[in-house]
C-alpha cells in the first residue's frame, strides 16, 4: 500500500537538525570501520537510544560459519508460545552496527510477533568485505532451518527478515531457501538495500566489495533484484517515503508482483531510513514498527504446518 508523500515526521526532522549542528561527521566518511562504529554509537546515544523493552530469555552462543564461528542471540518472547523463528539480520551498510545496537529489533519482533528470534552478528567490512557478511547470513539461516527445536519450535514456519544492508541479506537468503528446498514462510524487508548496482553511498559499496567492486555489485548475493524471484517466501516490505531507498523497495514490490510472490507493501509517508531505530522517540515510527510485526505474526499464523 503507498500513502500519499507527506512532511517528514517533525521528530525526525529535528532529529536530523540535532545531528548536524553536532558537529559529528557522517558515520560512513572515509569508509573506516572502527571509526564509523564509533561514530554510529555516539549518534545513536545523542539522538536515538535504543528503547527499553521488556524482553524474554536471551540466550547468546556461537554457531558455525564458512569462515568460522558467528556469534547469535536467541531472543524469546515475553509470554506466551513462540509460533515461529525469524532469523534476523541487522541494519548498518555492510559496515557498523551489531547484536545491542538492534537488539531491541529483535525483542519487538519477538514479543510482538510471539516468535524466537536469532539475531545475528555477521562480519562486517572492512574487515571482512564481500561475500563474508552474507555468507555468514546464508549459514545462519541454514543453520536455524536445521535446529528449529532449538529456537522457535520444530515445525513451526522459519522467516527472515533484516533493516537496510540486513534487508539486502535477507533478501538473498530467501533465494537460497528457495534453492536449496528450506521451507521459509516469511521474509521481512526493512528498507532493503535490494539493488547494489546503483545504489548507496560509494565508501560504503568500496568498503564492502574492495576494488573489484563493481563487478561484485552485479553479484546475485549482492543485488537480488537480479535474480529470479518465482517461488521465494512471501514478502513484507516496509519503507518510508522519505527513504532514499525507497524507489528501490517500489522496484523490488513490483519484481515480486512480477514473480507472483505473495506481498505485503508498506510505504509510511512521513517516515525515513531507519525508522525502526527511533521507536524510542517517534511514535509514528513506533507505529510503523509495530505494524510490520503485526503483518509477520498473521503471516505466520497462515503458514501451513
Amino acid at each position: 500500500m503507498t500513502e500519499q508523500i507527506q512532511p517528514l515526521d517533525p521528530i525526525i526532522a529535528e532529529m536530523e537538525r540535532r545531528w548536524r549542528d553536532s558537529g559529528i561527521p557522517g558515520i560512513y566518511d572515509g569508509g573506516n570501520g572502527p571509526v564509523s562504529r564509533e561514530r554510529a554509537r555516539n549518534v545513536r546515544a545523542l539522538l536515538y537510544p535504543k528503547p527499553a523493552l521488556a524482553a524474554g530469555r536471551l540466550e547468546r552462543f556461537d554457531i558455525p560459519g564458512p569462515n568460522g564461528a558467528i556469534v547469535v542471540e536467541a531472543v524469546r518472547p515475553l509470554e506466551g508460545e513462540p509460533i515461529g523463528t525469524l532469523v534476523y539480520f541487522h541494519g548498518g551498510g555492510y559496515i557498523i552496527g551489531d547484536i545491542d545496537s538492534h537488539q531491541a529489533h529483535a525483542i519487538r519482533f519477538a514479543n510482538r510477533a510471539r516468535t524466537v528470534v536469532l539475531n545475528v552478528d555477521y562480519r562486517l567490512a572492512p574487515e571482512h568485505p564481500f561475500p563474508h557478511g552474507v555468507d555468514d547470513a546464508i549459514a545462519a539461516t541454514r543453520w536455524a532451518g536445521a535446529h528449529l527445536d532449538r529456537l522457535g519450535g520444530a515445525g513451526k514456519p522459519l522467516a527472515v527478515g533484516g533493516d537496510s544492508a540486513g534487508g539486502n541479506f535477507a533478501a538473498v537468503a530467501a533465494i537460497m531457501c528457495r534453492d536449496s528446498g528450506i521451507r521459509l514462510a516469511a521474509q521481512v524487508l526493512l528498507y532493503a538495500a535490494t539493488d547494489m548496482t546503483n545504489e548507496g553511498n560509494p565508501d560504503i559499496r568500496k568498503a564492502y566489495f574492495g576494488d573489484s567492486y563493481e563487478q561484485s555489485c552485479r553479484s546475485l548475493k549482492a543485488s537480488p533484484v537480479l535474480a529470479k524471484l518465482d517461488g521465494v517466501a512471501p514478502a513484507i516490505i516496509g519503507v518510508g517515503s522519505h527513504d532514499f531507498l525507497c524507489q528501490s523497495n517500489r522496484a523490488y514490490a513490483a519484481a515480486l508482483r512480477a514473480a507472483k510472490v505473495p506481498l505485503t507493501y508498506r510505504e509510511f509517508p512521513t517516515l525515513n531510513h531507519g525508522f525502526f531505530s527511533y521507536t524510542a522517540i517517534s511514535p509514528a515510527c513506533t507505529a510503523a514498527a509495530d505494524r510490520i510485526c503485526d503483518d509477520l505474526r498473521a503471516l505466520l499464523a497462515r503458514s501451513p504446518p
